[in-house]
């Protein structure tokens, strides 16, 4: 049988080990996550006025999770107030697609089916702002007029994707191994 000082052993094991494992894990999906390197922060502005189907207005203030990290990609499609180009769009498993947004209005990049963000495996809008370990397709976000945002494909398959902001405007990345 064990005495009191045993016990207190075993539970500082666990305890210690439960610590160990947690931060091996968030070290580990560490090198998943994209790097914010710039803040962009996203306001409704008063005068604004959202399109049909648009929830600009009613956005938080933000700072996107996934901001274009520093490395250079070949894969990058343009938003403007006339959608996404190119579109469609053909990458290789593992690399990353950035979108630019040239457009007048924040943008806000996400996988299908609006409103929901589920199609992309690990994406879900609901998961926005919280703490989750996984990297989504989802800028989770506003992104503003000149900046961008970046995703890497880690999934083989055609991924539809649409602006939260203005859902009239979608693209598809059709990823191959």
């Amino acid at each position: 049988m064990l005495d009191r000082c045993g016990m207190k052993k075993i539970l500082l094991t666990i305890i210690v080990l439960v610590v160990v494992l947690v931060s091996w894990m968030l070290l580990k999906n560490k090198e998943d996550v994209m790097v914010n390197t710039s803040t962009t922060t996203v306001s409704p502005t008063p005068d604004s006025t959202p399109s049909t189907g648009s929830v600009q207005a009613s956005l938080p203030q933000v700072t996107p999770t996934s901001v274009v990290s520093p490395v250079v990609s070949k894969n990058i499609i343009t938003y403007t107030d006339s959608g996404y180009t190119p579109n469609p769009i053909t990458i290789k498993k593992g690399e990353a697609v950035i979108w630019k947004n040239e457009s007048s209005n924040p943008m806000w990049t996400a996988s299908a089916m609006h409103p929901t963000h589920k199609v992309y495996p690990g994406t879900d809008i609901s998961a926005c702002g919280t703490q989750t370990l996984m990297p989504m397709f989802d800028a989770c976000a506003g992104v503003a007029s000149g900046q961008s945002w970046s995703f890497t494909f880690n999934n083989v398959g055609t991924w539809g994707y649409h602006n939260h902001l203005n859902s009239s405007k979608f693209g598809k990345v059709v990823v191959v191994e």
